[in-house]
Order: C-alpha cells, then sequence, then structure tokens
C-alpha cells in the first residue's frame, strides 16, 4: 500500500475537479443504453447491482469505493494531502498561540532554557524485532503472534545476537537490511507504546515483548541524546503557555486587535454556497491584497466533516460566509507564523504522516482493498464491504462517512434517485 511520503508537501497540493453528488432525476432509460445509477470516479454500477440499496447506502457505497479507489491507484498521499495540510496549519495555529501567551506573561527564553535543563527532551535509537498483529486482528492470530515473540525473547536472553535475529525474524518491512535498527526517535516520532518502553531502558538494555497497534515488538535501546534547546524549543513553548492559561483566546484576541481588514465578497459567496464559483472568485479580500479564492474554500471544506454547513453548494449563504471570514482570519494568523518563522517539526510531521497512515492501513485492510486492484475488483469489494455486518467494518463505513468532503473531493460522485 502507498503511503504518505515525509516529503509530501501539502502546500502545493493541486485542487481537484469539483465533485457533486447530484440526484440526476430525470434519467430513468431500461436496458443496455441505461446510465449508471451510481458513478464514483472511473466506477459505474447499474441498477441491478443497487436494488434495494437507499439513498444513504448508496451514499455509503460511493464513500467505501472512493477509499477502494485511492487504495488501488496508489493516490492515499493525494486523498489525504488537504487534512494533513489542515493538521499542519492547526499546530502552527497553535504554537503561535502559546508564543503569544508566553509574551503576554513575560516568559522569556531565559526563564524557558534553565527550565528545560531540569528535565530535557531525549532522542532514541533503537533496534527492535516486530511480529505484525494489529489490534483488529482475532485473538487467534494476537496470540500466535504474541508466543513468536516470547519465543525471540527467549533466544535474545540466551544469547542470540540481537541484530542478527531482527534482520532474520522480524516481520517490518526492510528490517532485514537495517538488522532492525530505526531512525533516532523523539517523543511523538513513535507510538506511545513504544516510545514508553524504550524510553525505560538504559543503553545496551532490552525489553520485555511490548504491545502496540502495530503488533507486539522486543526493543533494545543503543543511545540516549540530549535534543539541543533551540530544537525542543517549540514543544517547550507549548507545555509552558499551557500551565499559564489556555492559549486560544489569547490568539483570538490578537487577531481581533491586529484590525485586519477583511472583505467578503457577497456574489461570489451566494455562488459558492449555490455551488456554480469559478475557482478564482474571490470569496474574502485581505488588506495586504491576498484573497480567499473559491478554490482554496473548496479545500478547506474537503476536511470538514460530513455536517459542515457552509461547504459549496450547500446553499447556505450565511454559514459560507461566515466560513470564508473564519479562513481569512486564519490565513492572517499563519502569516504572522510564517513571518516568525514558525514551522512544523520534522517530529511532529512524522507523527501526522503515521496518523494518516494508521487511519487507510486500518480502513483498506478491514474492507479488504489492496494495490493494483482493477476497476471492477474495486466496485466488487466495495460491494462486499458495504454489506459487511462486521463491528470493525461499520466503524471504518462510519468514520469513511464523516469524511465524505474529502472523498468526494478526490472522486466525483453522481446517483440517480433510487426511485426514480
Amino acid at each position: 500500500m502507498a503511503k504518505l511520503a515525509h516529503g509530501v508537501d501539502p502546500t502545493t497540493f493541486r485542487v481537484m475537479r469539483k465533485p457533486v453528488f447530484a440526484l440526476l432525476l430525470a434519467l430513468s432509460a431500461c436496458g443496455k443504453d441505461e446510465p449508471p445509477s451510481l458513478t464514483v470516479g472511473p466506477v459505474a454500477y447499474r441498477e441491478a447491482q443497487l436494488l434495494g440499496l437507499t439513498a444513504a447506502r448508496r451514499r455509503a457505497l460511493a464513500h467505501v469505493t472512493a477509499l477502494g479507489l485511492a487504495v488501488a491507484d496508489s493516490s492515499l498521499a493525494e486523498l489525504g494531502a488537504p487534512l494533513l495540510r489542515r493538521w499542519q496549519e492547526d499546530w502552527i495555529l497553535e504554537a503561535l498561540a502559546s508564543e503569544l501567551t508566553l509574551e503576554a506573561n513575560g516568559v522569556s527564553d531565559e526563564v524557558l532554557r534553565a527550565r528545560y535543563m531540569t528535565d530535557p527532551e531525549y532522542e532514541l535509537t533503537v533496534r527492535h524485532v516486530l511480529f505484525f498483529s494489529e489490534r483488529w486482528r482475532t485473538a487467534e492470530e494476537r496470540a500466535a503472534a504474541k508466543a513468536k515473540a516470547e519465543r525471540a525473547l527467549a533466544a535474545l536472553r540466551d544469547g542470540a545476537d540481537f541484530a542478527e535475529t531482527a534482520a532474520s525474524l522480524s516481520e517490518e518491512p526492510g528490517a532485514a537490511g537495517r538488522q532492525g535498527l530505526l531512525t533516532p526517535g523523539r517523543r511523538g516520532a513513535w507510538v506511545d507504546e513504544f516510545w514508553a518502553a524504550a524510553s525505560a531502558l538504559d543503553p545496551g538494555e532490552m525489553s520485555p515483548v511490548t504491545e502496540t497497534q502495530y503488533g507486539y515488538h522486543i526493543l533494545r535501546l543503543e543511545d540516549r541524546a540530549v535534543v539541543p534547546f533551540e530544537e525542543a524549543r517549540s514543544t517547550l513553548v507549548r507545555e509552558v503557555a499551557d500551565q499559564i492559561e489556555d492559549p486560544r483566546p489569547v490568539l483570538e484576541r490578537w487577531i481581533g486587535e491586529r484590525g485586519a481588514t477583511l472583505t467578503p465578497r457577497e456574489e461570489a459567496i451566494v455562488r459558492s454556497a449555490q455551488g456554480v464559483a469559478g475557482p478564482a472568485d474571490t470569496l474574502v479580500g485581505l488588506d495586504d491584497g491576498r484573497a480567499i479564492t473559491s478554490a482554496e474554500f473548496e479545500v478547506w471544506a474537503a476536511t470538514q466533516p460530513a455536517s459542515w454547513a457552509a461547504a459549496p453548494g450547500s446553499g447556505d449563504a450565511d454559514a459560507t460566509e461566515a466560513a470564508a471570514l473564519e479562513l481569512a482570519r486564519r490565513r492572517v494568523a499563519l502569516a504572522e507564523a510564517e513571518r516568525r518563522g514558525i514551522v512544523v517539526p520534522e517530529a511532529e510531521r512524522a507523527r501526522l504522516v503515521r496518523r494518516w497512515d494508521d487511519l487507510v492501513y486500518r480502513w483498506s485492510t478491514t474492507l479488504g482493498f489492496q494495490g493494483r486492484m482493477t476497476i471492477a475488483a474495486v466496485s466488487a469489494r466495495a460491494l462486499q464491504a458495504l454489506g459487511d455486518p462486521a463491528q470493525s467494518a461499520v466503524i471504518v463505513r462510519d468514520e469513511l462517512s464523516e469524511l465524505a468532503r474529502l472523498l468526494e473531493h478526490r472522486y466525483a460522485v453522481t446517483a440517480r434517485d433510487p426511485g426514480g
């Protein structure tokens, strides 16, 4: 399965053509020339395949199909790019709010440095052996993986070489070539259970069998190094600010005091609410000459939950204007963060990438999608996944429904009224 690369720059995400989940009520032809009742990108479902499915179930099928297409055509990175961009921007805005909070309360870098030296951050170098067994696997599968890990641990305690054992037994892709050695990591770079197990070790010490969401690990700590204050500062700022007061109102006050002039363009906002705005239409003008365009607003809308009332085509011009102004204020704050040189640290970028990768891995494996599936295989698998009664499949379908805008932003969806 393709995963988001650490080098993906979500700010360069190419806006896809706007998908519309339109009800084409006039189409009712029969026979071999009958138009599809549901299309999702290149996938077309005929009415005979959808008999008995309500409009809501057909839309759920569209979302499942869209995920399958992204897995099949290795475009999971493109699918998640708007969401990853928003997560990174959220981090930047939280960092800016923390900086403003410290400034408002007179906390200097000298105070931060003294605080840091009492409890520094560490970078750990770890070698590990992994036996895959995600928590959604059956009890029998997990027990078998744990038993393999315990046998490996017994061999290591009896003197087996750790690097050679990792090379020969670890199920992590690429473990053989690296002999289980991981890129040095800091807090947040690994899942919590893995970090806790590694942090508890002294260099050269080996952990007991440790379970994470990926399976069962045996860890050996190779090295522990103090992270320089300058590199750890962004994390420390957030921790200290949170102890002083809630930074969010501080940022909101700063934006209000900034006095930026935001000019809504009513005609363009109405067109956006009607779903007919052009990509270059300006919804809100900013006083520095920049603008919130319809294209930018559409990408922003793709990251919102299914219940969001202001999406393009929602018909609610007031909600659209309020949301466009919110996005404009967000842009003002992000410009200030850029001026201050606030960027997302590499460890945090890796954590956010892993967050998305973990989601799509769970979704695709639960529903049975694989890379390089044909269009016919995707549609057949999607129909089976729609009817899967397992609780894990129900949970995934619900989660995909919440990300309907993201999926429909990537793959155009059209549907006929099942009663038409």
